[in-house]
């Protein structure tokens, strides 16, 4: 991850899957099993935090849906709903099974809103996203397909502030955070945020083999703000560029 241009943090997590079945529905039994966080001073191992979530479930199936889990474990948030983020790329409810040579590209008329908050150290955390598939290629057996969380054209939040629904940036803004600071005081963020997820799935299971998200927000940000937002230490932009890479271990 980078934060204005300079390395941030790097982490490495890994999860096991089991498929487990439920009444009708397949669905992938989740625990994790370790974290590794790399910055550019130390690398920390976070296996035992890792290890607190419990097991919980998630479903591509047409029955089922991608949901993601109560977030009780602050240093676990960013991991659980990047992972539950390269699920959703491919959930029947985006209409990636609807591609084909001939209907290659997909737009969702639909706005998607997110819920991010752990009310922990992110108190309150609501972004819209709209969503866009390509398929880039296919064979017998394989098939990669390209999904857009992009703003969409209009604004489309419930706004914390009259500031947030106001455009400062090349689109519409679709974000906005609030983060636990010090003391009484909250640190509060609003701007654009956009992702593309890139993903190779086998066509005989449906199974992800491998995938790579690319996340960007450009936005403004009240340090150490009051709870109602209104007066703050300073104002500033923060750019936050990630790239993350989704890999199968057998």
């Amino acid at each position: 991850m980078y934060r204005n241009d300079k390395f941030s943090a790097k982490t490495v997590s890994v999860s096991e899957h089991k498929v487990v079945k439920d009444t009708s529905v397949f669905s992938e039994e989740i625990r994790w099993l370790s974290k590794l966080s790399f910055t550019a001073k130390d690398t920390v191992n976070l296996d035992t935090t890792a290890r607190k979530i419990k097991p919980y479930k998630i479903s591509l199936s047409p029955k089922a849906k991608v949901l993601l889990p109560k977030l009780t474990v602050p240093e676990m948030v960013g991991d659980i709903t990047d992972l539950n983020t390269f699920f959703v790329a491919v959930a029947p409810a985006l209409n990636m099974q609807k591609l084909s040579a001939t209907n290659s590209v997909i737009t969702n008329t639909e706005m998607r809103k997110g819920n991010f908050a752990d009310s922990i150290v992110i108190l309150y955390g609501t972004d819209c996203i709209q969503v866009t598939q390509s398929l880039i290629s296919s064979t017998k057996k394989y098939s990669v397909v390209k999904t857009d969380f992009d703003p969409p054209a209009s604004f489309c939040l419930v706004p914390l502030l009259d500031t947030v629904a106001v455009k400062v940036f090349e689109f519409p803004n679709n974000f906005q955070m609030i983060q636990k600071g010090g003391g009484d005081k909250v640190n509060f963020f609003w701007g654009v945020e956009s992702f593309t997820i890139t993903t190779k799935v086998d066509n005989n299971t449906g199974q992800i083999l491998e995938a790579a998200m690319t996340n960007t927000l450009h936005l403004r940000m009240r340090y150490n703000s009051s709870a109602d937002l209104r007066s703050y230490a300073v104002e500033m932009p923060i750019n936050i560029s990630r790239k993350l890479k989704l890999e199968l271990i057998k």
